[in-house]
């Protein structure tokens, strides 16, 4: 038996403004144009920390059993959909 200890979360956003400025002219088939663009972006960085507890506020224990097999076994009948 142990206890399930501090569990460690970090993720990244990135927000990005771009804007775009375009001009240009035709004169039958002789033609111009011209395009100015600007990106500006800023990354931020979350992180937290879970403590997990049981229902009376103590560290929540975790055990397992000798006769067990490995792996999930058959997860239907204790997750519920």
């Amino acid at each position: 038996m142990f206890a399930v200890g501090p569990v460690e979360m970090e993720f990244e956003v990135e927000l990005r403004a771009d804007a775009k400025a375009k001009a240009g002219f035709r004169l039958w088939a002789v033609g111009a144009e011209t395009e100015a663009g600007v990106s500006r972006g800023r990354t931020h960085r979350v992180s937290f920390t879970l403590t997990p507890k049981n229902t009376n506020g103590g560290d929540l224990m975790v055990a397992g059993s000798a006769g067990r097999q490995s792996g999930p076994g058959v997860t239907e009948e204790r997750i519920p959909d």
